[in-house]
């Protein structure tokens, strides 16, 4: 009777209508994505103010650094989603829910007033254990609360608010290269990520624990609360059983060595190999830009950097934003698997043909920054979304969090090792060979799709987790391999 009960409030969560409730979620988690875009790439725009302006007394030259202060924050992402996808496995997706934030609020202002490199290092590393954080956990309560239907839509709704976030910083980086001295500038761009982040702080407090997690730890009152506010009525009905995920050890190592190690493999290993190329790219930009000698100024840093912004404001709107919300009208009818291959597929042949025909494309700024910002659209229509989406669904409750952190965070890895290397590899082997190996990173990870994911549209997450070679969905009426 218990077990029916439980199953009942699941099959309601799965076939209820988006609706309020789903909005605000959307609002409170996607917040924290617009915030955490926003800071990891508006230091592209902020990045040439430092290296050039001689703000902490003296110029830096040394790419090291340069590269150390980029990728910074990505290498902190790295640790928050490893540390907070595995607590909020332990204690509960709620836990921490506001913490990661916070985090994020208190090292955006202290990185802001930096008064040496150490220290913008330092307090960048931070924060981004905060954006690291909200990865794994806003992603999966996300998905917890969502319908079977609309599932890939309403996280991937949260996930595209990184395009706003993109957006603004790039606009925020026009502003303040205007109407602020140079000098403080960057000091501006870095102190407003703090802003849309402690927004959401109280919100993300009073969020209810998702029925999902509740039922694990045998808390169905409150599973019956949360659903009753997710399907925005006060009464739910028990229904007959459904098929339930196979039981999982408790015990972490046991779990995916065993039974998910393919899948973590295909999740954290097409993760890792899209943010070395997306993030390796677009946390450079602003150097892509101006060493292309696009709007690049001779002698007039602040002029150059705002030409730099006006691009980076460029490939958002034309390219970026359209691309994660492309994603969000595909995902659920193209299916998780084609837009992920398919996205890979696109990067390879736009980074070969660049590769190829790299002098002729230079010569020619439009039609570089129309392949560049392509790359990107292609990107975000595909693995950028999906990498995202995917752990929340392959992976059981018990262990959905940890298995999001790992994958997050092998992608936040691989995207502060290229965005500490770029800028080394263009100076030292140019341009070509950069694209070179970028159109092998996406041809791996379109061999690693193929081989290590399989489809998830159209299944609840009990279905999506199931070891079974072939599963029967009631949504769709046939096999999900």
């Amino acid at each position: 009777m218990v077990q029916e009960r439980e199953n009942g409030l699941l099959k309601e969560l799965d076939e209820t209508k988006v609706n309020r409730f789903h909005g605000k979620a959307i609002f409170v988690a996607g917040m924290g994505f617009f915030s955490d875009a926003y800071d990891l790439f508006v230091i592209s725009t902020a990045l040439p103010i430092i290296t050039s302006a001689a703000v902490f007394g003296s110029q830096i030259t040394s790419t090291f650094v340069s590269g150390m202060i980029g990728a910074a924050a990505l290498f902190g992402a790295f640790l928050g989603a490893m540390v907070f996808g595995r607590i909020a496995d332990k204690k509960g997706r709620k836990f921490t829910y506001g913490v990661e934030m916070s985090i994020l609020v208190v090292f955006a202002i202290i990185s802001a007033f930096s008064v040496n490199v150490t220290m913008l290092i330092i307090s960048r590393f931070i924060l981004g254990i905060g954006i690291g954080g909200d990865y794994p956990i806003s992603a999966t309560i996300m998905s917890e609360y969502s319908n079977v239907k609309s599932r890939g839509k309403l996280v991937l709704s949260v996930f595209a608010m990184q395009g706003f976030g993109l957006l603004a910083g790039a606009v925020v980086g026009l502003v303040a290269t205007a109407y602020l001295p140079l000098t403080e500038s960057w000091r501006f761009m870095l102190a407003f990520g703090a802003i849309p982040a402690a927004s959401v702080i109280y919100l993300r407090r009073k969020i209810l624990e998702t029925p999902r997690y509740s039922i694990e730890k045998g808390n169905t009152g409150l599973a019956k609360e949360a659903v009753e506010q997710a399907t925005s009525h006060g009464r739910t009905q028990v229904v007959p059983s459904t098929p339930k995920a196979p039981n999982v050890s408790s015990r972490l190592n046991r779990a995916l060595a065993n039974k998910y190690w393919l899948f973590l493999i295909g999740t954290a290993g097409s993760w890792f190999i899209f943010d070395m190329a997306f993030y390796g790219t677009s946390v450079n930009s602003g150097a892509v830009l101006g060493l292309i000698g696009f709007g690049t100024v001779k002698g007039n840093v602040a002029l150059s950097v705002f030409h730099i912004a006006e691009g980076n404001t460029i490939l958002a709107l034309a390219f970026e934003v359209p691309g994660y919300w492309i994603a969000v009208g595909l995902i659920d009818k193209a299916g998780r698997k084609l837009l992920q291959w398919a996205g890979f597929s696109g990067m390879a042949i736009i980074y070969f043909i660049f590769a190829l025909r790299f002098t002729t494309i230079e010569s020619d700024l439009a039609l570089f920054v129309a392949m560049y910002g392509i790359s990107f659209l292609v990107g975000n229509i595909g693995p950028n979304s999906t990498t995202f989406l995917l752990p929340t669904e392959l992976f059981p409750t018990n262990i959905r969090t940890t298995s999001h952190g790992i994958s997050a965070g092998a992608g936040k890895l691989g995207a502060g090792i290229f965005s500490f290397l770029v800028l080394t590899i263009i100076s030292d082997y140019g341009f070509p060979v950069l694209f070179d190996l970028l159109a092998f990173l996406a041809f791996a990870g379109v061999l690693l799709t193929i081989l290590a994911i399989k489809e998830t549209k159209n299944m609840s997450l009990e279905q999506t987790s199931s070891l079974d070679p072939v599963m029967s969905s009631p949504m769709s009426g046939g096999s999900g391999k």
